[in-house]
């Protein structure tokens, strides 16, 4: 790095169903922005993400390249392996043009389709920031090509440490969420926002990132259930920031609200039904909110195996049908269940990871 500029990060972060990937990777360049500033480092941040996200990428402090994901480049009649092209395409255009000292990805170290793969990267340090995967397919290509090309793997809790065994440098950090407890809302405030009463039990009903229109309708089936074996809930519905719902209605109950980011709001609800996708299970129990956790498939994230841990250590309801004898079970759980909390900084720790290795090379290359 070139003491005359600013250090540059390049963050590459892709998305299917979900928008756990580009979630975990703002948070990182959130955490960026402050612990830089904090130690007196100068730095620029540019984003690559195939992520149709958009609410969760707003009034952010880093630059953006959108890549075709796969969705939208199907919609538009180009071929997966068009789309790869131009992908790697923009990506050796934003490399050349930006320099990047340091480039991170989020799970894949290639990307999930080998968008980095021959990518000319220069003399950047390279990193991966990693959640728990399934150990029957750490082998497989797309969590396994191009890692020994890096010189760090962050590997963040789940919601404790993870079994793990990789071939390069590996650092642990405690969960990486897009917030802290301590930064959201309080009830009031979140209630308020939300349009809530002030009183009264609120439960939440969460669909992860909105891209799996089966989950999205599950996770209505679900928040019509709760209000019929309760009907002294509050029942929120979450819209996720990938889902493509009608106009949300304040009248229909259960409450459908679109949030994104939903994290600084979390403290408005007794008790959650929730996917046990990477971040919203982690930012429940941050938020101290107890929640029932349900798996829905994903090839490269075992979220029974998620919620089994959770569950094994007070901070979850291990949901595994959805019967009303099992629901409510979860509600009568929810209202007297521990709360437990989870240890913060993960963001500013893997951010300080960052710079130190970073910072070593340019200090390297003074000498």
């Amino acid at each position: 790095m070139a003491a005359s500029r600013a250090l540059r990060a390049l963050l590459v972060a892709n998305d299917g169903f979900s928008a756990g990937h580009v979630a975990r990777t703002v948070a990182v360049a959130r955490a960026l922005t402050r612990r830089s500033r904090a130690r007196g480092i100068s730095v620029q941040l540019l984003l690559a993400t195939t992520s149709e996200a958009h609410p969760l990428l707003d009034d952010e402090s880093f630059a953006v390249v959108r890549l075709p994901a796969p969705v939208a480049a199907r919609r538009a009649g180009f071929a997966d392996a068009e789309r790869r092209r131009l992908v790697r395409g923009a990506l050796a255009g934003a490399c050349e043009a930006f320099g990047p000292d340091l480039v991170v990805a989020d799970t894949s170290p290639s990307g999930p389709h080998g968008e980095l793969a021959g990518v000319g990267l220069g003399h950047a340090k390279r990193a991966l920031v990693r959640r728990s995967v399934p150990v029957a397919r750490a082998e497989d290509d797309v969590l396994a090509a191009g890692l020994r090309d890096h010189d760090v793997a962050i590997v963040t809790d789940d919601p404790g440490p993870i079994d793990v065994s990789l071939p390069i440098r590996t650092v642990r950090v405690p969960p990486i969420t897009l917030g802290e407890a301590a930064d959201a809302l309080s009830r009031d405030e979140a209630r308020t926002a939300l349009g809530l009463p002030a009183e009264g039990r609120a439960v939440l009903v969460a669909a992860g990132g909105g891209g799996d229109a089966e989950a999205a309708a599950r996770a209505t089936a679900l928040a019509e259930a709760a209000l019929r074996l309760a009907p002294d809930l509050v029942v929120v519905r979450a819209v996720g920031p990938l889902e493509r719902a009608g106009k949300v209605d304040a009248g229909q109950r259960p409450l459908h609200v679109r949030v994104a980011p939903l994290q600084p709001l979390l403290a408005a609800f007794d008790g959650a039904f929730s996917p046990a996708g990477y971040n919203t299970a982690h930012e429940l129990a941050k938020a101290g909110v107890p929640a029932a956790l349900f798996a829905q498939p994903r090839s490269f994230d075992d979220q029974a195996a998620r919620a089994s841990r959770f569950a094994e250590r007070g901070l979850a309801f291990a949901l595994d049908r959805f019967e009303d004898a099992a629901l409510s079970a979860a509600l009568e759980w929810m209202a007297t269940a521990p709360r437990p909390s989870l240890e913060a900084g993960g963001a500013d720790r893997a951010a300080d990871v960052l710079l130190d290795l970073v910072m070593r090379k340019a200090e390297g290359g003074a000498r």
